[in-house]
């Protein structure tokens, strides 16, 4: 995206999720990361202040940069990706273009200890590790559904559905929809 401000063009690197939310002529408001290394000086956009805070720490730990980092914050909400990170799955994280297992592991081990309190601080929310809905998940996904088809299936659910098979069926019905 370019940025203007007073006549002078910024190019500000987004995620698709967020890029495609945008319309030209949009009055936005823009949280922005600035890069700078001896070979580069990159800007990098976040719609929302918890997108940028939790876009610092990812890109904190070792072997992942801001393009990377930008891919994890496309494949979910900041709430899954936290809910994913206490929840020691690195699932959610590989699916994230430029991230591998190895790399997904790595984030789980190394921000569980960061993000701790910080998950309520950045969303304003308590988030609950939700082992029951990660079974709901994983089992969907192992069907062949894409992981963001299951993510809004899930967030569909009825809140009184405990049993794990029972949100299975009422994930799919959401699915066959």
């Amino acid at each position: 995206m370019i940025l203007e401000v007073n006549n002078i063009g910024y190019q500000v690197f987004f995620n698709n999720n967020a890029l495609n939310s945008l319309n030209e002529g949009d009055d936005i408001k823009i949280y922005t990361h600035h890069q700078i290394k001896e070979d580069l000086d990159d800007l990098y956009g976040f719609l929302t202040l918890p997108e940028l805070e939790l876009f610092k720490l990812v890109i904190s730990i070792s072997g992942v940069g801001p393009k990377s980092g930008l891919n994890v914050l496309a494949t979910a909400t900041v709430e899954e990706i936290i809910q994913a990170i206490l929840s020691e799955n690195p699932e959610l994280l590989k699916s994230a273009s430029g991230i591998g297992i190895k790399t997904a592991e790595r984030l789980v081990i190394e921000l569980k200890s960061k993000i701790g309190k910080l998950g309520k601080e950045l969303t304003g929310k308590d988030i609950k590790v939700m082992s029951a809905d990660n079974e709901v998940i994983e089992a969907l996904i192992s069907l062949g559904y894409s992981r963001n088809e299951v993510m809004v299936a899930v967030r569909g659910i009825d809140k009184d559905i405990k049993d794990i098979s029972e949100k299975i069926k009422a994930a799919l019905k959401i699915l066959g929809k």
